[in-house]
């Protein structure tokens, strides 16, 4: 695999264009020019951080870290679809469902694509399974955020039909069927 290195010269030219930017913020009176040094600070902390941790994680081959690091990336994916609900579920499911159902998406697929697409041994190599399984779960969020609020707001819009049908006998899914 072929590593694209960065140069102290291509790190420059950035960072002057975010320097350019701020300069020109402050020249023309936008009042941006602070949040966009400090937001371009924490994004190269952050990048080092990054960094740093998948140099060490691209170096093992250990099957269990290599896990652990997949199951934070879904639980955190699962905690962003929760936290971009405008109307939330209660206990489990705020972020359970989101978290299923991505990770039977995400996972399924991402073992699909090792073994038969790119056909890597072992599978869990993590060049491969780490960024191939963080586009899945970034796309398979923003689906599941939408999808749920969408299904919590007709939910809270339609209350009172669900309700008139709980009261006549109907079970919970089928209250809820039409939505």
């Amino acid at each position: 695999m072929e590593l694209i290195s960065l140069t102290p010269l291509d790190l420059s030219v950035a960072a002057l264009l975010v320097l350019g930017l701020a300069v020109i913020s402050w020249r023309m009176r936008l009042g941006v020019e602070r949040r966009l040094l400090v937001a371009a600070s924490r994004s190269v902390i952050q990048l080092t951080l990054l960094g740093l941790v998948l140099k060490t994680l691209f170096e093992q081959t250990s099957f269990l870290l290599i896990g652990g690091l997949a199951l934070f990336m879904l639980g955190m994916a699962g905690y962003e679809v929760m936290a971009r609900q405008e109307r939330k579920f209660a206990g489990f499911w705020g972020m359970g469902i989101g978290t299923l159902s991505m990770f039977i998406s995400s996972f399924s697929i991402t073992l699909l694509a090792l073994h038969l697409v790119v056909k890597v041994e072992p599978w869990y190599t993590p060049q491969y399974l780490i960024p191939l399984l963080g586009m899945l779960l970034g796309n398979t969020m923003s689906g599941m955020a939408i999808a749920l609020d969408n299904l919590t707001q007709s939910a809270w819009q339609q209350r009172g039909s669900i309700e008139a049908r709980l009261m006549l006998g109907h079970t919970w899914d089928q209250a809820i069927g039409d939505l």
